[in-house]
């Protein structure tokens, strides 16, 4: 199940236990899950990540005939998407990938410029994830990661909302992974301000300076 696109969704660098299912909200809603182990060292994650995914490990809910924008899932994926918009957030994408992995069903990618911002966009998720579908990342309720570490995942089961730096957002190659094994790519042009990611590419956004990007190094 995991392999190299699998990886990149292992929490804080741990391995994950996914027993159990939400009863309240849509059937689909996968579990959050269960940490089973500390924070792996990044060059651990490295080598995991770049391991070689075989075609008996490729194995996730059978295809949807609905696009990605019509998902049952899709509320929430825009309500995450929204939240990060809302923070400024720097080149947001969404991707479906429940038919390329049992791990999760949707994925959303974000950059943030500063430590202050990238907190600032996690806890903008999960506070209005919380207030709209009753819903807290993980199995206690918090982020996993820091903006400290240029890496923070919001694990809602169903949905993995990951917020990086520019940079490690390139070396680790997130969505490039999952779209190589065939995530499709939500239009979040109905969400999504255009003018969110010029303003950042200028260097700077209202109340947030720029960092030089470490990760944060």
């Amino acid at each position: 199940m995991f392999g190299s696109v699998g990886a990149v969704a292992l929490v804080a660098w741990c391995l994950l236990d996914r027993g159990g299912a939400f009863s309240f909200a849509s059937p689909s809603i996968k579990s959050p899950p269960t940490v089973l182990c500390a924070k792996e060292k990044k060059n651990d994650m490295t080598d995991f990540i770049n391991k070689p995914m075989d075609s008996k490990s490729m194995v996730g809910d059978a295809p949807v005939d609905v696009p990605p924008e019509q998902d049952e899932l899709a509320d929430l994926v825009r309500s995450a998407v929204r939240a990060a918009d809302g923070r400024k957030a720097e080149n947001i994408v969404a991707l479906r990938v429940s038919a390329v992995s049992t791990l999760t069903s949707f994925i959303v990618i974000v950059s943030g410029n500063s430590r202050p911002q990238n907190q600032a966009i996690a806890a903008a998720i999960k506070d209005d994830i919380e207030e709209e579908y009753s819903l807290l990342p993980g199995s206690s309720g918090v982020p996993e990661g820091s903006a400290d570490s240029g890496w923070i995942v919001l694990d809602y089961g169903s949905l993995m909302v990951h917020v990086m730096t520019p940079k490690s957002r390139l070396y680790y190659n997130v969505e490039g992974q999952w779209q190589d094994k065939g995530g499709e790519e939500m239009d979040l042009s109905d969400v999504v301000f255009p003018n969110a990611i010029e303003a950042v590419s200028k260097g700077s956004i209202e109340g947030f300076g720029k960092e030089e990007d470490p990760f944060w190094s």
